[in-house]
């Protein structure tokens, strides 16, 4: 038993100097920024202490739940055809990065023979009609973006459109 209380409270005093670690952050002469857990040992750098919070902030994941294939209307003909855009939601704030996201569109009925997806960004078509629900776009540029997707019937013709929703794409400046 004591045995046991000694693994825990040794394992405890790990865990609490892994949770105190401190954070520096570096400016060198040529204005570069770094960040480490270690203060340099160049003079000439500009040093500051980061002060971490005692917890961690972190954003809840937003579940993307499709219509489920046995909602859907099946039938043909004269079926009322819907497009949504699911994912991202509107005014969505997409976080610093590369402004690298997915897409994700949900129809119904399902794609007709010759029928496709068309996803537009900011009124740009984002590449050919085709099947696919989903799409990656890649280096979007900072600032608010407007997405919207379209239903091409196969003679060519838009026969449902999604409502505009707005996403906010968070990047580096380069300035």
């Amino acid at each position: 038993m004591k045995l046991l209380i000694r693994f825990i409270a040794a394992t405890a005093l790990v865990f609490t100097g892994l949770a105190e670690a401190q954070i520096y952050k570096s400016v060198d002469a040529n204005g570069v920024v770094t960040f480490s857990d270690t203060p340099p040992n160049d003079a000439q750098t500009q040093v500051e202490k980061i002060q971490t919070p005692a917890r961690v902030n972190s954003m809840q994941a937003i579940t993307i739940t499709p219509i489920e294939a046995e909602q859907r209307d099946t039938g043909e003909g004269n079926a009322e055809r819907t497009v949504g855009i699911i994912s991202p939601v509107d005014n969505t704030t997409i976080p610093m990065g590369a402004g690298i996201f997915d897409v994700v569109v949900d129809i119904t009925p399902d794609l007709g023979n010759g029928d496709s997806i068309e996803l537009y960004l900011d009124e740009e078509n984002m590449g050919e009609p085709g099947a696919a629900l989903t799409w990656t776009l890649t280096y979007v540029t900072r600032g608010a973006h407007k997405l919207q997707a379209k239903w091409v019937a196969e003679d060519g013709s838009i026969v449902a459109t999604s409502e505009t929703i707005t996403v906010f794409v968070l990047r580096p400046s380069i300035l």
